[in-house]
């Protein structure tokens, strides 16, 4: 019999790209998948354009009030009957041979998780950044030997996991809605027994202006220090913080340093916050600047590292400034 999958996707008010969403799932070139709609709470039309989907005996909607994406996931894991499983974003969509080769690679080479490239698009699916995955795809990684698996994009989508990850662990996500991922995956891939990667760009990320990405506000930003906080301490209490020292601390330059102060930049009155960023960086990590993994950073990264290091933020909110005058030139 073939291997039962479970797709989990938690949705809240997405009425303009949940059937885009589902379509690409219902529609896999792999059939037998289990597939669990998470309605968070949902107040437009999202709940009643799925309803149709129902008809496919392999979706089952899950309805409660909002509590954020982390918690809808966790209630879609709860449910989860498949060995493997995959979350997918509500607004995003995927290829429609991904589970197919995500399994069958995982099967073949006896693997616990199996990661895939991606495209970041806007809403018309142009391709707006390429991936930075350092990963080759004929490798198998060991986590505690190939320590570096740990860097990889922390997203909880793009990627086909053993459920047993999750279940016998006991982790799962936070009930927030930002920065769960970073608190949450790190865990499951240092948890891997074997790990593989395919290169081709099998799901496609939707960035658009309403998405979590772009909200810009000082509570969110928050909620990263307190992610960074769990995933330390973690590591410290199954003692792993030693074996996974450097990729903790490079960890903390990207999310919170480079990633943080760059969003912080962007939003008013957030001077006292920057400054808590750096002062918890160099409280956890004080020789941040001589970490290996430095070099993975894209050219954007680096000089977004390069500006906040020597306290030059004044152009990141130029950039801003310019691209927002332009924006507004172009609709003229």
């Amino acid at each position: 019999m073939d291997t039962l999958v479970t797709v989990v996707v938690p949705f809240y008010n997405v009425e303009k790209y949940i059937e885009s969403c589902m379509n690409s799932i219902v529609n896999q070139t792999y059939k037998n998948l289990e597939i669990i709609l998470v309605n968070d709470g949902s107040k437009d039309h999202s709940r009643s354009l799925v309803e149709k989907y129902l008809k496919d005996k392999r979706v089952k909607i899950i309805d409660q009030v909002n509590m954020g994406i982390g918690e809808a996931r966790n209630s879609g894991l709860i449910h989860a009957n498949g060995e493997y499983i995959l979350f997918v974003d509500s607004d995003d969509k995927l290829e429609l041979n991904m589970i197919e080769k995500l399994l069958n690679t995982a099967k073949m080479k006896d693997l616990d998780l199996v990661i895939c490239g991606y495209k970041r698009v806007n809403e018309r699916f142009e391709e707006l950044e390429k991936d930075s995955i350092h990963l080759q795809e004929d490798k198998i990684y060991y986590p505690t030997k190939d320590k570096s698996v740990l860097l990889t994009d922390p997203s909880a989508w793009g990627k086909l996991y053993k459920t047993k990850l999750f279940k016998e662990s006991g982790i799962c996500f936070p009930n927030r809605v930002w920065a769960e991922d970073l608190q949450t995956i790190p865990k499951i891939i240092a948890l891997s027994r074997k790990i593989g990667y395919i290169k081709d760009p099998l799901y496609y990320y939707v960035q658009h202006s309403g998405s979590i990405m772009s909200s810009k506000t000082l509570d969110r930003q928050k909620e990263s220090l307190e992610a960074m906080n769990d995933l330390i301490d973690y590591f410290k209490e199954n003692n792993l913080d030693k074996i996974y020292a450097k990729e903790l601390e490079f960890l903390c330059i990207a999310h919170i340093y480079v990633f943080g102060i760059n969003c912080l930049a962007r939003i008013p009155k957030s001077k006292a916050m920057i400054l808590e960023f750096r002062k918890y960086i160099n409280n956890h990590f004080p020789d941040f600047h001589k970490n290996p993994y430095l070099s993975n950073f894209t050219p954007k990264e680096r000089k977004f590292y390069d500006w906040i290091d020597h306290d030059q933020i004044w152009k990141i909110q130029l950039g801003d400034r310019i691209k927002r005058e332009v924006k507004k030139w172009k609709k003229h």
